[in-house]
């Protein structure tokens, strides 16, 4: 009787050890463990624990996943494990109530509240880059967090927010997202239970940074001031179409929760990653300066981002080339074939922004910094190769914020002063829950000679 042959297994990534995996690799080197896997198409075995995960390197997959079939696919463990941390908001929330919270946030971020967050975004970027002088080395990276932080705070809370509320939070969320990576890379689910310093100071950052925001609730919720445009006013106001609620203290809770991870950390390694670059890119770095020159009156406005094609431009090539997110899992729930195999339901897949941006098959010398490659009249890329900030219905709901950010911020800094590569310093990309510079130290070099004493 003849049988049929089923289709070989995927290729298993190198450096699988017993019981963990690849789940050191991704502890000790993410980087460059995610980069090898650009050799495999469209899919590679991963492990995170015994049981493979499969990461998706062809972007066909990805958009299919996201996009065409995403009805078969939940989100994964990583997911189960940011759970005690960030709540049930957008980042770790399924099905209908994940789409109503969705259409409760997304005014928050419409585009006539973008630009007026804005100012806000434009004046912290000015006091940093202000606070610079001539030839000061700086830990770019460290500024960077604590000036997104002070972006998301003011946006998120605006005079809501004083000043004990805003050290707390500034104290807690580092040690936190710090935390929330090592959970998720934990292989057994057994380390963060063990009372080590480092989880114990997790539990204690956690629940200062949760007394923080809610704080910040009650506060709110008792004045009352509905005219303010911050995002807490706006999540206050907000009511689902359907039934005319608004959102629990618990709900916004943990959207406050998840849009302080998601607009500190990410933003923060973008824009280190950006000016690393344009350390080592002095020609894109002056035409970057030109342009700034030829459009921008500072202080920055809203209306001016429009004229800075190159300055988007350097914001997609950096967001490709050093993207700062880390990896996406999704479980399938019913029976699913990708790339020529069949998985049974529960099997997880992971895509990463990283592998997908820098496949050679898609972007022609993927490790060379060119924003160029994105002008108008370039071949597109294939849909699901450039996913900066996910897609379909899981797409980051902060994106136009956070390339709004990006744009403003390089814009404001870059018109006052160029940052060059500090000598001696070996900067290496390292992942905490994110993707970001280490030993970032950059030289501030004023665009024009001093004037004044």
């Amino acid at each position: 009787m003849p049988t049929t042959s089923r289709p070989p297994a995927p290729p298993v990534a190198p450096g699988r050890l017993p019981l963990i995996g690849h789940a050191l690799a991704l502890w000790r080197r993410p980087l460059e463990f995610l980069d090898s896997l650009t050799a495999y198409d469209p899919i590679v075995a991963a492990h995170l624990g015994p049981q493979p995960s499969y990461v998706l390197t062809g972007p066909e997959l990805v958009h299919r996943v996201l996009v065409g079939e995403a009805a078969s696919f939940a989100k994964g463990r990583s997911f189960d494990k940011l759970r005690p941390y960030l709540g049930n908001g957008l980042a770790t929330s399924e099905g209908a109530f994940h789409l109503r919270q969705r259409r409760l946030v997304q005014p928050a971020f419409h585009h006539g509240r973008i630009a007026h967050y804005v100012d806000t975004m434009a004046r912290l970027a000015a006091e940093r880059a202000d606070s610079w002088r001539p030839g000061q080395v700086v830990d770019v990276t460290l500024q960077m967090l604590e000036l997104s932080l002070a972006v998301v705070t003011s946006t998120l809370f605006s005079t809501s927010l004083d000043e004990s509320a805003a050290a707390e939070i500034r104290r807690a969320l580092p040690v936190v997202l710090r935390g929330m990576y090592t959970r998720v890379l934990d292989p057994t689910n057994l380390w963060h239970r063990l009372p080590t310093p480092g989880n114990r100071r997790l539990a204690d950052a956690h629940d200062r940074l949760r007394s923080a925001v809610d704080r910040l609730i009650h506060a709110e919720r008792a004045e009352r001031t509905g005219g303010r445009p911050d995002l807490l006013a706006t999540l206050l106001r907000a009511r689902d179409a359907d039934s005319g609620e608004a959102m629990t203290d618990r709900q916004l809770h943990d959207e406050l929760i998840t849009l302080l991870v998601a607009g500190t950390e990410t933003a923060a390694g973008g824009l280190a990653w950006l000016f690393h670059e344009l350390g080592r890119h002095p020609l894109v770095d002056q035409r970057l300066h030109q342009e700034l020159q030829d459009h921008v009156e500072l202080p920055l406005t809203a209306h001016q981002l429009p004229r800075l094609g190159h300055t988007r431009r350097i914001v997609d090539e950096s967001l490709r080339m050093r993207n700062p997110g880390g990896i996406t899992i999704r479980r399938a729930i019913t029976e699913v074939e990708l790339g020529g195999y069949r998985f049974p339901e529960g099997t997880e897949f992971i895509f990463s922004a990283l592998v997908l941006h820098r496949n050679p098959r898609h972007f022609p010398d993927p490790l060379r910094f060119d924003p160029d490659r994105w002008l108008p009249d370039r071949p597109p890329v294939p849909r699901g190769a450039f996913v900066p900030f996910g897609a379909g219905h899981h797409l980051c709901v902060g994106e136009s914020f956070a390339r709004t950010e990006m744009m403003t911020v390089v814009a404001t800094v870059a018109s006052r002063w160029r940052l060059a590569p500090a000598p001696g310093a070996r900067v290496r990309g390292v992942m905490t829950s994110t993707n970001h510079p280490e030993n970032l130290l950059m030289t501030v070099e004023p665009r024009t000679a001093p004037t004044g004493p």
